[in-house]
């Protein structure tokens, strides 16, 4: 939601300093208001793309820690096969022996 506000405001100061420097502004301190209003306008450009990169960078955080995660309960699981197996192993010998 900031985010957006913020575009907005910048984008309304790009317009009002042009349209300002458009119609009240005359001679060098036109180009100067128009020079500013661009530059304004080329910082809300930066800003829209530095956001969407910044939420595709968000994004593919937590798909690395979802893996992470996921990762993490399987080499769980296959300890407690592992475990489960020596259990077994364990109780065919002593059943072995017993005989």
């Amino acid at each position: 939601m900031k985010k957006f506000l913020y575009g907005f405001l910048l984008f309304a100061l790009c317009f009002a300093l042009g349209y300002l420097s458009y119609t009240y502004l005359s001679g060098k301190f036109e180009l100067i208001g128009v020079f500013l209003s661009g530059l304004c306008f080329g910082i809300f450009l930066m800003f829209l793309k530095l956001n969407v990169k910044n939420d595709k960078i968000n994004s593919y955080k937590r798909e690395l820690e979802k893996e992470s995660i996921m990762s993490d309960e399987s080499s769980a699981r296959v300890k407690v096969l592992e475990s489960k197996i020596q259990v077994l192993e364990k109780a065919l010998e002593n059943a072995i022996k017993s005989k």
